[in-house]
């Protein structure tokens, strides 16, 4: 018994701005009318993404905030939830699509940025996709640097490119402090091609365009591998052709690959992947390399137990921290496999540690160590972050499409993966702001639509917690005890405890009458026990 659903949850941010989509993806059309009532309140909360030709329009008025309920950082210019169709398998989904991304508001895009994975668009389903041929604008204010990309394929003349670089250029300029607003801003630099632009920002990182093609080079040998798969001669030929590629990056990068092919459902494809890499392993220099560091990893993994105390861990880290590479990817690897260990109070007990000595060196490898740490939890926490914002984002467009629709019962039928409590939150969040607009006609409606996806919801559920909602849900007393009558052999201690769980918990977020709802109900239900 872990969940139960009451009208009361965050909207998520919608972004703005527009984009141009490649081949093969398109919008959902769907252009139906609707009653006033219910736009304005749609309006409100969750606007549908604009369809515009220059990004930069809507992100010129958008005021600055630097974070969002929570503490999580806010963009400066955020992005738009666009919904596309993958054109390999035609599956919906919705990608997130930037039209200015400014790293001296939001350092935290630059990792994504230089890893191709803003405006990029990847099918959950089948994994085909790529980036979009969006216009987009770069500030790195640290480098003096301003540039604009305008992807060659998405077909724009030259006097619209320079209108919708004079709009990106304005709506940043508008963002900006007057003293923060410098020369080489006023001519930015265009880029034609992503390889281009992040051969450029790479560059900023010491990163040379030898070691990027480099990547890119090994990049393709996978796909030409993932190509030839099942037939492990021919991709033992290819590689043995390649050798100059093989490298720690490349079975990094090889590694990424069979986690996502597996993950994907594709076991004969891995397979072969895997055969070749146990094959490298065996026959390269780098290969050996590799071997010997993973089974370092497994005898550090084996050592980690549960319920281990935090000096214990810590112990373990500082036993393979010797500054080294490998020593740095096995604790990273450590930290992972034991995640919550790594957390606050690890972090200060790890700080009372450092202040106990005065010994250089002693306090040098734990200095480092604390460093690591830190880096690894915040990469994590906005992991974890985006993570949540690609999610509402697909809510948002779920959000959309039902309300749009003529028959809201057969979408959430037909979707019913998608009936989420995080989509229930954002309908409970418009029929509050409807009523507070008294617009009578959507507060219907809308609650509607709630019931329908509290029905699928809790057709999923086990029957403890189907019961639970239904008596949370009714006001009749009577109605209580015919349900927890007719439900005695679901009536138990656990389920009793878990309903006290409940009451603690919406105490603590300050929701009294559902907490006095379930008080009122568990003695009830401790009656008949």
């Amino acid at each position: 018994m872990s969940e139960i659903w009451t009208p009361k949850g965050p909207a998520p941010q919608q972004p703005s701005g527009g984009i141009e989509l490649p081949k093969g993806f398109a919008r959902k059309r769907t252009e139906e009318k609707k009653k006033v009532e219910d736009e304005a309140v749609v309006e409100t909360t969750a606007p549908a993404a604009p369809v515009a030709e220059t990004p930069a329009a809507q992100t010129a008025s958008a005021p600055p905030r630097p974070t969002q309920a929570g503490g999580r950082p806010q963009f400066l210019f955020p992005p738009q939830g666009v919904r596309v169709n993958c054109p390999s398998c035609g599956t919906p989904f919705t990608a997130a699509v930037f039209s200015i991304v400014d790293l001296g508001a939001n350092p935290e895009l630059r990792e994504p940025l230089l890893g191709g994975q803003v405006n990029a668009a990847i099918c959950q389903n089948c994994g085909a996709g790529g980036a979009l041929s969006a216009p987009l604008m770069v500030h790195d204010p640290e480098n003096e640097f301003l540039a604009v990309l305008v992807p060659s394929q998405g077909q724009l003349q030259d006097m619209q490119v320079q209108r919708v670089i004079g709009e990106m250029s304005k709506a940043l300029m508008g963002q900006l402090p007057t003293e923060k607003r410098r020369g080489y801003m006023l001519n930015p630099k265009q880029f034609y091609d992503w390889d281009s632009l992040l051969e450029k920002l790479w560059g900023f990182e010491g990163v040379t365009p030898e070691m990027l093609r480099m990547q890119r080079e090994q990049s393709e040998l996978i796909t030409s591998l993932v190509r030839l798969a099942p037939d492990v001669k021919a991709m033992q030929m290819v590689v043995e052709r390649r050798k100059n590629l093989v490298n720690k990056d490349f079975f990094a990068l090889l590694g990424q690959v069979l986690g996502a092919l597996t993950q994907q459902g594709q076991a004969e494809v891995a397979e072969a992947m895997a055969s070749v890499r146990t094959h490298l392993l065996d026959t390269t220099e780098a290969g050996s390399a590799v071997k010997a560091t993973e089974e370092v990893l497994r005898q550090a993994v084996a050592r980690l137990r549960p319920n281990m105390s935090k000096d214990d861990f810590l112990a373990v880290l500082l036993d393979y921290w010797d500054g080294s590479e490998d020593g740095e990817s096995i604790v990273v690897a450590l930290l992972s496999v034991a995640r919550g260990l790594a957390d606050y109070q690890f972090l200060l007990e790890l700080t009372a540690r450092i202040d106990s000595t005065d010994d250089p060196e002693v306090r040098g490898p734990l200095l480092s160590l604390r460093e690591l740490v830190v880096e690894v939890v915040r990469q994590s926490q906005q992991s974890q972050a985006q993570s949540q914002e690609s999610m509402a984002q697909q809510v948002q467009a779920f959000f959309q499409d039902v309300l749009q629709s003529p028959d809201p019962a057969q979408i959430l039928s037909e979707r019913s993966d998608e009936v989420t409590e995080m989509f229930l939150a954002m309908l409970a969040s418009n029929i509050e702001q409807a009523q507070q607009k008294n617009a009578t006609f959507a507060v219907n409606r809308l609650r509607s639509i709630y019931e329908l996806a509290v029905g699928i919801l809790e057709d999923r559920l086990p029957p403890d917690l189907r019961l639970l909602n239904r008596l949370v849900s009714t006001k009749d007393e009577g109605e209580v005890r015919r349900l927890l009558q007719e439900n005695r052999s679901l009536i138990n201690k656990e389920f009793v405890e878990g309903m006290r769980g409940l009451e603690e918990r919406f105490r603590g977020e300050k929701n009294e009458q559902l907490a006095a709802r379930i008080k009122s109900i568990r003695a009830q239900a401790s009656l008949l026990l």
